[in-house]
Formats: C-alpha cells, structure tokens, sequence
C-alpha cells in the first residue's frame, strides 16, 4: 500500500511539473504579429512584427518598409496568465521603438489572453495584440 502512495505522489508531481512548464515551453518560440484588437472595437492589420522569446531573453524584429529590419532586445518574466516585457534602454530609444512598440518606460504587462501551438493573445488595457506561430 505504502509503495502504491509513493507511486501515486510520485506521478502527481510529474504531471504538475510538467504542467507547470507547458506554458513556458509554448511560449518559447517565434510569433508574427497578425493584427491588433482596439477597445473600442477596430481592427489594426499587421503583419512586420515578430516577437521572439527564449530563456527569458525577447526580441522583436521589425521589417521596416523598405525592406530592412531591426531589432529590438530585452527580457521577459512568465507567470501564470501575467507576461512582462522590459526592452533594454539601448533598444527603447530608437525612432523604430517609438513606431513599433513606443511602450512608457520601456515595458509593457500583458495578460495572456490565450497560448497554445499555434496562437498568442495579449491583452494591455483592452488592446488586444494577435499572433499566429512563425
């Protein structure tokens, strides 16, 4: 009996584990910015922003219109539904910063509204950012 419990609390822990780290894991990857949801209602298309996350560390790439790109670096913390974005100072100062992310302090608290395989929904204040996987 006692052997059958530890066999139980062993498998209990597994899977929270596991289920702990499944957020994160889905998370880590790169994501295309498809459109932003307004709170009043209207639909901003969008389709030359790319967010990266890994380890912590978060990227997004810019295309610019005539065909360049930059990046912009920071870090990231994800816990539960809450995602906390903190650009580096290098990067918050740029003329792309202000066009693409413009974020006051150079960081930005989304609730997760939604992550799975293939989908990324964050929500700041009612502004719904949507992403397809990349």
């Amino acid at each position: 009996m006692r052997k059958a419990l530890n066999i139980f609390f062993f498998t209990l822990l597994i899977t929270l584990v596991s289920s702990c780290s499944g957020e994160e894991s889905r998370l880590e990857n790169k994501w295309q910015l498809r459109r932003y949801e307004k709170a009043d209602g209207a639909v901003q298309g969008e389709d030359s922003v790319f967010y990266n996350f890994m380890k912590e560390s978060f990227s997004a790439i810019c295309i610019l219109s005539d065909g360049s790109y930059t990046t912009i670096f920071g870090n990231y913390s994800f816990n539960g539904n809450e995602l906390i974005i903190t650009v580096l100072p290098d990067s918050a100062s740029s003329p792309v910063y202000e066009r693409y992310l413009n974020w006051k302090n150079g960081s930005r608290i989304f609730h997760v509204d939604e992550l799975s395989s293939t989908v990324l929904q964050l929500n700041f204040n009612g502004e719904k950012s949507i992403f397809r996987k990349y």
